[in-house]
């Protein structure tokens, strides 16, 4: 009994050892080949060795209904948002070369995580739990890099942001539903709401990052519609505690969607941190400022603009405005600058107008920036 419990921890580890180095190859479609023919040829073996112990529940055909529904919906509301934000033509639709460098798989991958899932999740044993947990995570954040650098700020804020998030919130939902229900809601709920994007000819042109919002949230709805209707009498009156659960879910979503329409510059107001010391006395560096959206509203002199300079987004004031063949020509400056800046701003150039500052939460970012950079 020793000896299968020590394979068994063995076999765990080993999983969460082989996706984390798998991570740092140097190409992503030599990440993909390698961790799918590690991953069948693991399942292949565990099975063999971890005895499989099989899920009955009277509800597994209505589980699986409900996830394909529920699946759809997911797709259906994307499209939905899309019809107000808008569409473009999808680069990665079906075809050959996209069918066997990513698709195929993705399809292995799935299927054998999830089978793999299943022989350890059931067995009820934290340690493995953990290292299955982390090493399924791995690879989930493995199928989905692309060409991410991230060694690049930005690139690795979207590696964790849009990736690695999102690929913890449907592990542990995977988790929940595995050892309820089996293998097979979980394969369905992963393949349509991931693979809808190499076939359809258009998609949503929506914000990554919420994008990666509703990608978090959604495995929990889906969780809490399985929990109400099947673990517990469907006709039970929601408690007090469910009620607190519920009302905080909703306060935290829309606590997220705020900071991420600031942080995202996409909407009527804006938030962008100070980097450099050309405002010191009116806005410092560290600061973060708030601002409204530029749409041709009249400006004056003295007023602080955000405006992209040189594909950078700066945060000046105006020191003059002229009008020369009937165009708006803005000059701007830095009040801590002696000299005004070189050239002018036009309206196209101007994103928004500062409305207040917030001192000092700026520099965890400049803190972060500067790591990369050096």
């Amino acid at each position: 009994m020793k000896k299968d419990k020590i394979i068994e921890y063995a076999s765990a580890l080993v999983i969460c050892i082989i996706t984390f180095f798998n991570l740092f190859l140097p190409d992503a479609q030599i990440q993909k080949t390698l961790l799918t023919l590690f991953f069948l040829i693991y399942t292949i073996v565990i099975v063999k060795i971890v005895k499989f112990k099989k899920v009955d529940n009277i509800n597994k055909n209505k589980i699986i209904i409900l996830i394909i529904g529920l699946s759809i919906v997911y797709i259906f509301l994307l499209y939905l948002i899309g019809i107000y934000v808008g569409f473009y033509k999808n680069s990665n639709s079906l075809n050959k070369t996209n069918f066997y460098n990513t698709i195929l798989p993705y399809i292995i991958i799935v299927f054998c995580s999830e089978i793999i899932r299943q022989v350890f999740i059931t067995k009820n044993n934290k340690k493995n739990t953990l290292f299955i947990t982390i090493g399924l995570i791995i690879a989930e954040i493995t199928m989905n890099l692309s060409t991410y650098d991230i060694r690049d700020l930005d690139e690795m804020l979207i590696i964790i942001g849009y990736i690695s998030f999102p690929a913890i919130s449907i592990n542990i939902f995977c988790n929940y539903i595995v050892k309820r229900y089996g293998l097979i809601p979980n394969v369905l709920y992963r393949m349509i709401t991931t693979l809808y994007v190499y076939i359809f000819w258009i998609l949503p042109d929506i914000y990554m990052f919420f994008q990666s919002i509703y990608r978090i949230i959604y495995p929990y709805i889906v969780y809490v519609i399985v929990e109400e209707f099947f673990e517990k009498n469907r006709f039970r009156k929601i408690s007090r505690s469910k009620k607190i659960d519920i009302v905080s879910l909703i306060l935290c979503i829309i606590i997220v969607i705020s900071i991420v329409m600031l942080i995202s510059c996409k909407f009527k107001y804006g938030i962008l941190v100070v980097g450099s010391s050309s405002m010191t006395g009116t806005i410092d560096k560290g600061d973060a400022v708030v601002f409204e959206r530029y749409d041709k509203q009249e400006l004056e002199d003295g007023q602080i603009i955000v405006f992209v300079k040189d594909n950078v987004k700066t945060i000046h004031s105006i020191e003059s405005i002229v009008v020369k063949n009937n165009e708006t020509i803005y000059y701007t400056k830095g009040t801590n600058n002696q000299q005004r800046d070189e050239g002018y701003r036009t309206d196209k150039d101007i994103i928004g107008v500062v409305k207040f500052k917030i001192i000092d939460i700026g520099w965890p970012t400049i803190w972060l920036n500067d790591l990369f950079t050096k």
